[in-house]
């Protein structure tokens, strides 16, 4: 029975795989943030994530989903409309961006180091946590380890869930603990350079897709009231 349940975590966890995480540490990495930051942040993002869930899971049970369902809009709330506005006006920029604005030359401005307090670090991690009660994978793990009533196997299936939905995550993270964040980027950039264009437009047309199917699904909740999707 226990091997059915990692096993169902191991599924939803390539389901609910989150690459955004994965994006700002390479981020906070690139701007040479300094590394316990980075780890404060993480561990704050991993520790809330795993435990919030565990701890709702051991207390409340398989009631633990209805809790958390309370606790985020509803299907038709207009919060949804307004998320997919902002998502579909980033992603616009960023594409128009990138296709527009040329490119600033390797070296250009010498590299600092950014500092910051702990508290912005842990309140950060903390804030990602909250954003796993967006994803219907965490719920799905959440029973689960509610069913086991168990607090050690709920910690159990929340950690999996969480390395293999943040595989790519934890990746950057080793790479800038060992100082090969660099030579990770350099890879990264070698594998795109094949084929660059076709495959980088492709990228850009899936983003674009994306956008005009946000903002098709605003359209329909702004005249019908309902979302497409």
């Amino acid at each position: 029975m226990m091997t059915h349940k990692i096993i169902s975590t191991i599924g939803l966890g390539i389901l609910g795989v989150d690459p955004f995480t994965a994006v700002y540490l390479l981020s906070m990495g690139l701007r040479q943030e300094k590394k316990s930051n980075i780890t404060l942040f993480f561990l704050s993002y991993a520790g809330f994530s795993i435990f919030i869930g565990a701890i709702l899971s051991s207390i409340f049970g398989a009631a633990a989903v209805d809790i958390l369902k309370s606790m985020v809009p509803g299907d038709n709330s207009p919060v949804w409309a307004v998320l997919e506005f902002v998502v579909f006006v980033f992603i616009l920029v960023w594409v128009l961006r990138r296709l527009f604005s040329a490119r600033k030359k390797k070296g250009e401005k010498e590299k600092k180091a950014v500092d910051g307090r702990w508290i912005k670090y842990l309140s950060t991690g903390f804030v990602f946590a909250i954003s796993c009660f967006t994803d219907p994978t965490y719920y799905a793990v959440i029973l689960m380890g509610g069913e086991t009533e168990n607090f050690l196997t709920a910690t159990l299936l929340l950690t999996i869930w969480f390395v293999v939905s943040q595989f790519m995550a934890l990746i950057v993270y080793a790479a800038n603990g060992l100082n090969l964040l660099d030579k990770l980027v350099a890879w990264v950039d070698k594998l795109k350079a094949k084929n660059r264009k076709p495959i980088t437009y492709t990228f850009y047309a899936v983003f674009v897709i994306i956008a005009v199917v946000l903002l098709m699904d605003i359209g329909s909740y702004l005249f019908d009231g309902r979302y497409l999707f």
